[in-house]
């Protein structure tokens, strides 16, 4: 549980993050944030750092795990939302009135509903996404939650977002302008967006020292509802899937090519067009889940190529060791320059990048020789 805070600061919607540190100005919030973010990022990572000799089971064991906690954040978020509807209804739906009267209540709910989103996404969704978004039968979720685009912006890679909610008295909140997660969620919670925020009035945004924006309520219970009927339905399909080695290998295919991608996200989110992006968490953090499952993935498989080329298993783990070494070091320069108050340069990322994309594609053909070694056909492109 995350303990109330006297004081919360929200963005000016819209507007992006100075150097992307959400919320920085909060008296005591930065040290409660990264206790709890650390803590949980622990224990949902460790899983994916595991040797070589697992089993094949121990992927859908895996996967099952990380998305029963999901299933649990998303419920924990849908609570919070409605004891937040709540107030703002005792309230007349006047945000300012509610502020006055219950602030610190409000207060503690908005950072009840930050902490489900970080076990939502962070400390959910991107600890598998390499599994599922390499999967055929799984990939819609990664589309619906993640990476599906405003149907303005769709094309044959990149897929539009099927995501449409409504409140409770039927209004559209949206309507496929992109996914649950970085599109809904993290902008409401975060007020990236003004369509989906409050703004209070002096007088009330004195009673909450001097924060002036509050998510609306209807935008928080509808995403909210939403994020339990996908994640029940995820965790439900997760718990049905028979995986088999061919799609384990594709995953490894599909996925670990787009490594170099991620720090593309990252320059996006830091010097636009998308600054409204990973507000909540760095770019570089959900590497760490996203490549930890793609390893997991190999070393599940890894057994059976070690019986037929004991070389080529060896240097397929180390590259993806490496990989994972890798994104450490990126992630102690992004929090070496959050700490100084600054940002990556787009040079720095730049080099990132292409160093990323140097080893991916080291990495993809020896995928393809593991295969044609193992007699594995590699799936297509598991897009819908």
């Amino acid at each position: 549980m995350i303990s109330p805070i006297s004081s919360i600061s929200l963005r000016p919607p819209d507007q992006p993050w100075p150097a992307r540190t959400p919320f920085r100005d909060a008296p005591g919030f930065k040290s409660l944030a990264m206790g709890l973010v650390l803590s949980l990022a622990t224990a949902a990572w460790s899983p994916v750092r595991a040797e070589g000799g697992t089993e094949l089971s121990a992927i859908k064991s895996y996967l099952v795990t990380q998305v029963t906690k999901l299933d649990g954040a998303a419920h924990d978020y849908e609570a919070n939302a409605e004891a937040y509807q709540k107030i703002v209804d005792a309230n007349g739906g006047d945000y300012d009135k509610a502020a006055m009267a219950n602030g610190a209540e409000m207060l503690a709910l908005i950072k009840k509903m930050q902490g489900d989103y970080l076990n939502l996404h962070m400390n959910g969704y991107e600890t598998i996404e390499g599994i599922a978004a390499g999967v055929r039968e799984l990939v819609k979720f990664d589309i619906y939650f993640d990476s599906g685009v405003p149907k303005n912006q769709g094309s044959t890679d990149s897929p539009v977002a099927p995501v449409v909610v409504r409140d409770a008295a039927g209004k559209t909140i949206v309507d496929r302008d992109g996914n649950l997660f970085h599109y809904v969620i993290e902008p409401c919670l975060y007020g990236a967006k003004a369509v989906f925020v409050h703004k209070l009035n002096p007088q009330a945004s004195e009673a909450l020292h001097g924060i002036k924006y509050l998510p609306l309520a209807n935008v928080a219970l509808a995403s909210a509802k939403d994020s339990v009927r996908e994640a029940d339905l995820f965790l439900s399909e997760c718990k049905a899937w028979q995986l088999k080695l061919d799609e384990c290998i594709g995953a490894l295919v599909w996925m670990t090519p787009t490594f170099n991608t991620y720090f593309n996200d990252l320059r996006d989110s830091l010097y636009g067009p998308n600054p409204a992006a990973y507000i909540s968490e760095s770019r570089v953090k959900d590497m760490r889940g996203i490549m930890g499952s793609l390893r997991l993935t190999y070393g599940a498989i890894s057994p059976q190529l070690e019986k037929k080329d004991p070389a080529l298993a060896r240097q397929l783990k180390a590259e993806y060791d490496g990989i994972m070494a890798y994104i450490d070091q990126s992630d102690a320069r992004d929090q070496k320059a959050r700490a100084a108050h600054a940002k990556l340069t787009r040079v720095e990322l730049e080099e990132m990048a292409n160093h990323a994309k140097t080893m991916s594609d080291q990495l993809a053909p020896q995928i393809k020789q593991a295969a044609a070694i193992m007699g594995v056909q590699i799936p297509r492109k598991p897009y819908l």
